[in-house]
C-alpha cells in the first residue's frame, strides 16, 4: 500500500478531502445507486417482517423467512465473486437490480390479489439472496475502477455513510409507508428505488479489468481466489479479522429486540436500532476524514479493541445505567464496529491484485452472511447466561483474538504506509500462473478512474 506525501508528513484529517471523492462524476453516480439499492434493501427488510408476520404469526417463520436471504450468501459467494472477475461488472449489477425491482413490484402484486404465501415469500427471499452474492461483489470491486488507489479508503467511507444512513431512514420510511398506505405501497416504493439504481448503474462506463485474462474453469478460477488469501499472510490476517468481528460483535444487532425486552422496555427496541446506526454513520465520517492516514492497520487494531470493549460496556452499562447505559456504549459499539470493517475493506482492496478482487470481495461477502446465521447460537446462549453476560463475554473474547491476529502480523499492523509490503506471498500458489490484465485494460481503468 503505497502512501501519498500528505500521509507520510501527517497531515491532520480532513473531511473536506475525504468528501473529494464527489468531484468524480462516476463515482456520484456510484454513491447514488448505493443509496438507492440499501435504501430498497432496508424497506423491504421491514415489509417483508411485517408480512410474514400477517401471514404466520409465528415468530419461528418470521425468523426463517428472514433466513430465506442469508442463507444463498453463504453458498453463492464464492461463485459469484468468480463470475464477477470474469463478467463485465456495471452489467452484473443493472442485470440483478433489475431482476429485484421485478421480484419488488411482483410481491406487490401478489399482495394486492391476495395470492402471497409464507412458501412464495420464503422463494423470492431465496432468490434476491443469490442476486446479491452477484450484486455485493460487483458493487465493490466496481469502485476499485471508478476511484483512484489514493481514494479508497474515503471512497468506502462515503459508500458506508450510504449504508449507514439507510439503516435511520429507511425502516421508518416503509413503516410509515405501511402505517398510511399499505405493505404493498412499500413494495412498491422498493421497485421504484431498484429501478433508480438501475438507472444510475447505466451512466457509468463499460468496466474494462476482465479483460485481457487467461479464463479456465468457474471452480479453477473460485480456487485461485482463494489461493490469493492464502497465499498473502496480510490478506489472511486481514480476512480472519473481519471475519472475527462478525462472528463475535456483529451479531448483536439481531440480539437487540430480545435484549431490550430484557430491560424492560421492548419498545425501545427501535431507537437502539438508530442510535447504532447512528454510531455507524459518524464512525464512517471518522474513517472517511483519515483518507490519507499512514498507519491504517494500527488505527484499525485500536479501532478493533474498541469495539470489544464496546460490547463489554454494553453488557455492563446496561447492568449499572440500565436503557441509557445501553444507549451509549451502543453508539460506541455501532461506530468502532463500522469504521473497522470500512478499514478492513480497505485494506482488503488495496493488497489483494486487482484481477482477484471480485473473488477477494466474494469471501469477505461471506462475513454479511456469518450475521445472521449466528444469530441462533447466539440466541441459544443468551437463553442460558442472559444476554448482558454473553455480550461481556464476546467482548473480552473478540479482543483477544483481533489483538493475537495483529501480532501475528505484526509487520505489517505496526507498518507505516510507504514501507515495504510485508505480505507473504510463499504459501499454496496456483499451480498454474494466472492472466493479468492487458496494458490496453489497464490504461483503460486509469482512465475510469479519472472520470471527473
Amino acid at each position: 500500500m503505497q502512501s501519498s506525501p500528505s500521509a507520510r508528513n501527517g497531515e491532520r484529517p480532513s473531511l473536506r478531502k475525504a468528501f473529494g471523492a464527489f468531484h468524480n462524476v462516476h463515482f456520484r453516480w456510484l454513491w447514488a445507486s448505493t443509496l438507492a439499492s440499501f435504501s430498497g434493501m432496508q424497506m423491504q427488510l421491514i415489509a417483508r417482517g411485517v408480512l410474514a408476520w400477517e401471514l404466520s404469526e409465528s415468530y419461528a417463520v418470521v425468523g426463517i423467512v428472514e433466513a430465506a436471504f442469508a442463507l444463498p450468501m453463504a453458498i453463492f459467494s464464492l461463485p459469484g465473486g468468480a463470475a464477477v472477475d470474469r463478467v463485465e461488472k456495471r452489467r452484473i449489477i443493472v442485470v440483478s437490480q433489475g431482476i429485484m425491482c421485478a421480484l419488488a413490484v411482483g410481491t406487490a402484486i401478489l399482495v394486492q390479489a391476495n395470492l402471497i404465501s409464507i412458501v412464495l415469500l420464503f422463494a423470492i427471499g431465496v432468490v434476491q439472496g443469490i442476486l446479491f452474492t452477484f450484486n455485493g461483489p460487483a458493487r465493490m470491486a466496481l469502485l476499485t475502477e471508478v476511484v483512484s488507489e489514493r481514494e479508497f479508503t474515503a471512497a468506502i467511507s462515503l459508500q458506508n455513510i450510504a449504508m449507514n444512513g439507510t439503516r435511520i431512514v429507511a425502516p421508518a420510511a416503509a413503516g410509515g409507508l405501511i402505517a398510511l398506505v399499505s405493505i404493498e405501497g412499500a413494495y412498491y416504493a422498493t421497485g421504484i428505488l431498484y429501478l433508480f439504481t438501475v438507472f444510475a448503474m447505466l451512466q457509468l462506463p463499460v468496466t474494462r479489468a476482465h479483460l485481457g485474462q487467461v479464463r479456465t474453469t468457474l471452480q479453477r478460477e473460485m480456487g485461485d481466489g482463494v489461493r490469493h488469501v492464502l497465499s498473502n499472510h496480510t490478506l489472511r490476517s486481514l480476512m480472519l479479522s473481519g471475519f472475527a468481528l462478525a462472528f463475535f460483535i456483529m451479531p448483536y444487532n439481531l440480539m437487540l429486540p430480545g435484549f431490550a425486552d430484557g430491560l424492560g422496555h421492548a419498545e425501545l427496541f427501535g431507537l437502539m436500532v438508530g442510535v447504532s446506526g447512528v454510531g455507524g454513520l459518524l464512525g464512517s465520517l471518522g474513517i472517511a476524514s483519515l483518507t490519507d492516514h499512514p498507519r491504517k492497520p494500527l488505527l484499525q487494531l485500536f479501532i478493533g479493541v474498541a469495539a470489544g470493549i464496546g460490547l463489554v460496556g454494553l453488557g455492563l452499562l446496561s447492568q449499572f445505567f440500565g436503557v441509557a447505559g445501553a444507549l451509549v456504549a451502543l453508539v460506541v459499539l455501532g461506530g468502532t464496529a463500522t469504521a473497522y470493517m470500512t478499514l478492513n475493506q480497505t485494506m482488503l482492496m488495496a493488497e489483494s491484485d486487482p484481477a482477484y478482487r471480485g473473488r477477494v470481495m466474494s469471501i469477505f461477502m461471506l462475513t454479511f452472511s456469518a450475521m445472521p446465521l449466528m444469530s441462533l447460537p447466539m440466541g441459544v446462549l443468551a437463553d442460558i447466561v442472559g444476554a448482558q453476560t454473553l455480550f461481556i463475554v464476546q467482548g473480552l473474547l473478540v479482543t483477544v483474538v483481533l489483538v493475537l491476529l495483529a501480532f501475528a502480523n505484526s509487520k505489517h499492523t505496526f507498518a507505516t504506509a510507504g514501507d515495504p509490503p510485508a505480505g507473504d506471498h510463499t504459501l499454496l500458489l496456483p499451480e498454474e500462473p494466472l492472466g493479468q490484465p492487458s496494458s490496453v485494460s489497464a490504461s483503460s481503468d486509469e482512465a475510469i478512474s479519472r472520470g471527473r
